[in-house]
């Protein structure tokens, strides 16, 4: 499996409320972790054991490269990028309340001229590309999807909330396996389908898969529709939930499970993630399992 994204250091702060322009507002904890969900879904789909390998910016030689760098190392993810003295690590600071709700600041300097020189190579080996395919990194984003459509690759597109832009949708248009996935606020849960039904006809995507939060997820093809219920917990923190979410749908299609099922898995891995202080373990697939199954018992009951 190969991720692909930019990669910096996250700063995590957490208040009851963000303030409004002009305003202060109290930040209760700090708390170190990674950005964006490309580095994050490779740390998930390396906990129940898929081999991952993450092409990316590379990162400066400092206390935070340093820091990066660990983190990947710890989560057992290889990585593609150089960690280079003359480089600054890209950092983002993620701004999260009571209210769930986050905003986030991202100082990513030459990150995008640094992921249009990463070496692609790896994607011809690949048994699934994940890309993330935001606005900001949409140039070097092209770039991997030439690569990986040229290998015939299969390919999972994460929007992250960004508008498919005419470049984009025109890259991979009849794309054979391709996925997309994207997100709708909580507030807009009732659009998901029809937002997943745009983007299909758009792309002429296999799948088009879009999360609510709490209101689960939808996954779109030009013949079935799959709507799958969020797993109810008490929320900790909402930082890496997407990814979490995605890195259990990958590792689904992965071990060759249907689309329903691997929905199901990556909203059992969103919810776990969420439930646990952000520096706890990713959940393992075992943990993964039981979860489903709690759910699968309580509805028989």
């Amino acid at each position: 499996m190969v991720c692909v994204s930019y990669l910096a250091q996250a700063e995590l702060w957490t208040g009851p409320v963000f303030p409004l322009a002009n305003h202060g507002a109290e930040i209760r904890t700090i708390e170190w972790s990674v950005a964006a969900d490309g580095p994050m879904t490779a740390a998930v789909l390396a906990s129940p054991g898929a081999p991952t390998l993450l092409i990316a910016n590379d990162i400066g030689d400092d206390e935070h490269g340093r820091g990066v760098a660990r983190w990947l190392e710890q989560r057992e993810v290889q990585r593609a990028f150089a960690i280079r003295p003359d480089v600054v690590t890209p950092r983002i600071v993620v701004s999260g309340d009571d209210q769930h709700t986050r905003t986030w600041f991202a100082h990513l300097p030459g990150v995008v001229a640094s992921l249009e020189r990463a070496e692609l190579s790896p994607l011809a080996d690949a048994a699934f590309v994940y890309l993330d395919c935001y606005e900001l990194i949409e140039s070097a984003a092209l770039r991997v999807i030439e690569v990986a459509r040229a290998a015939e690759v299969p390919l999972l597109l994460n929007l992250g909330g960004s508008v498919l832009s005419p470049e984009v949708a025109a890259a991979v248009r009849g794309y054979s396996g391709l996925l997309v996935q994207t997100n709708v606020d909580e507030t807009a849960h009732a659009d998901a389908t029809a937002l997943a039904r745009s983007i299909l006809e758009q792309t002429r995507a296999a799948w088009v898969i879009v999360t609510a939060g709490a209101h689960g997820a939808v996954g779109l093809s030009r013949s079935e529709l799959v709507s799958v219920p969020a797993f109810p917990v008490e929320v900790r923190h909402t930082h890496c939930a997407g990814a979490a979410f995605t890195g259990g749908l990958l590792y689904g299609l992965w071990a060759g499970w249907s689309i329903g099922q691997s929905i199901l898995l990556g909203s059992a891995s969103g919810a776990l993630r969420c439930a646990r202080h952000q520096g706890a373990p990713l959940p393992t697939l075992a943990e993964l399992r039981a979860l489903i199954a709690s759910r699968q018992q309580f509805a028989a009951s």
